[in-house]
């Protein structure tokens, strides 16, 4: 077991503890600050308070005390109403850590405290000591400094940070039963372990790798227990929403030490207080049933975090989110229901313009194609007669159309050219230049052009053939 936690253990047995009590453990990054209540009975409501540094109150030297509030970054506040004094410590460095006393000054008799252990790491924090059932899970948050948000995170199992056994890290995120898993948003990395057995009871750390320094961590004390553990909660993560309020119980069973709610790296309330770090805290104690339950209202974005119930020297740690919600919610909503319309709806005009656009360009080919068709220009010397709906007869070679087919008969007259005497024999007979030379086909109307240009070739061929022949005659 750990030597300060068992030196603690002892001491919290002497009298005393019972009239004045505190928190059994508190842990705070460097540079930032922390408020720590000590709590008395009614009958000391008169007596001056103190606050010194030193694991029993009764050899320590006083830093400040109710008539002497304040000494450098340490200040004290006397609530007799609420029978609590509260001491505030700023700009905390790493010489800060250790034990600390608050203690009534008694005149003529000896004087009565409670003791409780700051700890002021070097950018890494977590609780002091969580006791969990056998076959449970638990849950343990890592905080740690700015800094570290990029380096690699682990968690091992031994007395000091620098010969421990490595279980997980941040890069190899999962182990058997124990994995691990880093938010650097938040700056936090959490350690879950399930199926918990009495093996598992040891000493942990939380760890950061420094590249050519030596790593830097906090470490937490595990206990698995047969029995109902000493401090637990139903569920350690719980949701709010913004404005609202989220509820927690913690059940300490035969634990008698005062009870207190906290924030991981900040302050802490009690039954006695009103507000945790300015957010409105409210603490009842079940002792019939061994629970206390604390309201957090007036909730806000910020206030989400790792937060802890503490009873005596032990702690269990429960994660609060809080989420956005009520008319913020429903307009978020709306907003993107109106974002999904108006995007459906500019794909839907999108599609109908490309498609009027394609049609539209259909049409003109075909109008383009049949114009082409219907409107070449004959060649001057030759003169094309159409005639439709001739019903005298099929044109030879044809197959008969369908009645009501469109179909076009068209006729070219060639105009005989004049004798040609050149290359002629005188017996060649003249040709009558009244005398035409007529040429027909039939083509559909609904062909394409290609087709009545290919025929006007043949025509043309045909008529050149006639009248060589006429010639050579």
């Amino acid at each position: 077991m750990d030597p300060l936690m068992l030196l603690f253990l002892l001491i919290a047995g002497l009298t005393g503890a019972d009239s004045v009590s505190t928190v059994g453990w508190v842990t705070v990054q460097r540079g930032g600050s922390v408020t720590i209540p000590c709590f008395y009975d009614d009958r000391y409501k008169a007596h001056v308070k103190s606050w010194c540094k030193g694991s029993y109150w009764k050899s320590c030297t006083p830093i400040v005390h109710t008539d002497s509030r304040q000494e450098g970054n340490v200040s004290i506040r006397d609530d007799p109403d609420q029978r609590v004094f509260t001491v505030t410590m700023n700009n905390l460095t790493a010489g800060d850590s250790g034990w600390y006393s608050c203690f009534v000054n008694i005149s003529g008799a000896s004087d009565v405290g409670d003791r409780v252990y700051l700890s002021v790491t070097e950018g890494v924090s977590t609780l002091r000591r969580v006791s969990v059932q056998r076959g449970g899970s638990v849950t343990i948050p890592c905080l740690y400094g700015d800094r570290y948000k990029t380096h690699v995170k682990y968690w091992c199992r031994g007395f000091n940070v620098s010969s421990c056994t490595p279980i997980v890290h941040t890069d190899s995120p999962q182990e058997g039963k124990v994995s691990v898993r880093d938010d650097p948003d938040q700056r936090v990395f959490t350690v879950t372990i399930k199926n918990l057995t009495a093996g598992d009871s040891d000493l942990y750390w939380c760890g950061v790798k420094r590249s050519g320094a030596s790593d830097v961590g906090d470490r937490v004390n595990l206990s698995v227990t047969d029995g109902p553990p000493g401090l637990s909660v139903e569920k350690q993560k719980v949701t709010g929403v913004d404005g609202d309020s989220v509820s927690v119980q913690c059940y300490y069973g035969i634990n008698k030490r005062h009870r207190m709610w906290c924030k991981i790296g900040g302050s802490c309330a009690s039954e006695t207080s009103a507000s945790l770090d300015g957010r409105p805290v409210l603490i009842r104690d079940d002792t019939v049933n061994k629970v206390f339950s604390v309201t957090m209202s007036g909730l806000e974005r910020k206030d989400t975090g790792w937060y802890w119930c503490a009873a005596g020297n032990l702690q269990i740690p429960v994660h609060i989110k809080v989420k956005q919600g009520g008319d913020n919610e429903k307009l978020s909503s709306l907003v993107q229901l109106a974002l999904y319309v108006g995007l459906g709806s500019l794909v839907l005009l999108l599609v109908i313009i490309i498609t009027w656009k394609v049609q539209d360009k259909y049409k003109k080919n075909v109008a383009g194609g049949q114009n082409l068709g219907r409107t070449l220009n004959p060649n001057p010397e030759y003169a094309v007669i159409d005639r439709t709906g001739i019903s005298e007869g099929d044109p030879p070679g044809q197959t008969p159309e369908e009645p009501g087919a469109d179909v076009t008969y068209s006729s070219i007259v060639l105009p005989v050219l004049e004798q040609v005497s050149s290359g002629c024999s005188p017996h060649c007979p003249a040709v009558n230049p009244a005398s035409d030379v007529i040429y027909s086909s039939v083509t559909q109307k609904h062909r394409e052009g290609a087709a009545t240009e290919a025929l006007l070739y043949m025509w043309g061929a045909a008529a050149q053939d006639e009248r060589d022949t006429q010639i050579l005659q």
